[in-house]
């Protein structure tokens, strides 16, 4: 296939209308952002979330012979379900098969984090309790120290995620008490942040702004001058 254009490929629940707003926002990329499916059949939410992952040289598949440069992986839930170094393996089995650099949201997470020396984290996240406690395990194993946590409560199906508003995610976080924590993290692709980002006091970051960010950095674009800068989102506010 010729083209005189590259792609950024990006995956995203089969459910979650949010990925590409967010990400579209963020991103301004030299290499333009397309977008794929992550998709299952399975009934269960963990069956369904591990699915993704598991599958993820499918959803690499779906692009066909489009010229990747790189390709985002976009839901945190299945990382913190199979845990980092099953993620890694993954992702590393994944970059060998089609030639392309792979990121997953949590990796870009953890990329902002180190890159700014943040060890002490609070979560913020619209996951059920088994999946928030699979979160607090993740971030722990990495050496980080998850001094708060908060949740939406959407129930045990977590396609409930895609229902929430900026006006839910602001009214919960109002009376989060973060205990110092150098962060707050907004985990989970399918949750609204743009709002709470822009309108924060405290250091925050979001799932689908690491992701973003570090595919502009695999395209050469960093600093990025049209998309949301990180070093302004968190950088000034320490």
């Amino acid at each position: 296939m010729s083209s005189a254009h590259c792609y950024i490929g990006v995956a995203t629940p089969q459910a979650n209308p949010t990925v590409e707003v967010e990400f579209q926002q963020f991103y301004r990329g030299p290499a333009r952002a397309v977008f794929t499916r992550l998709t299952s059949s399975a009934e269960a939410p963990a069956d369904r979330l591990i699915n993704y992952i598991e599958q993820v040289s499918d959803a690499l598949a779906s692009f066909d012979t489009l010229p990747l440069r790189a390709f985002a992986f976009a839901c945190t839930a299945s990382s913190y379900l199979v845990g980092h170094d099953r993620e890694e393996q993954l992702l590393q089995q994944a970059e060998q098969q089609f030639g392309i650099q792979v990121v997953s949201a949590t990796q870009a997470i953890r990329r902002e984090l180190e890159g700014h020396g943040v060890r002490r984290i609070a979560l913020f996240m619209p996951y059920p309790d088994s999946l928030c406690r699979a979160a607090v395990d993740y971030w722990s194993a990495l050496g980080f120290d998850v001094v708060a946590q908060k949740r939406i409560d959407t129930g045990p199906d977590t396609r409930a995620i895609y229902a929430i508003d900026d006006q839910q995610v602001a009214d919960t976080l109002c009376d989060f008490d973060d205990r110092g924590a150098d962060v707050v993290l907004l985990s989970g692709t399918g949750m609204p942040t743009i709002s709470a980002l822009l309108e924060s006091r405290r250091p925050m970051l979001s799932s689908n702004l690491c992701l973003a960010t570090e595919m502009l950095r695999r395209t050469q674009n960093w600093p990025p001058r049209e998309a949301a800068n990180i070093r302004q989102l968190i950088g000034a506010q320490q």
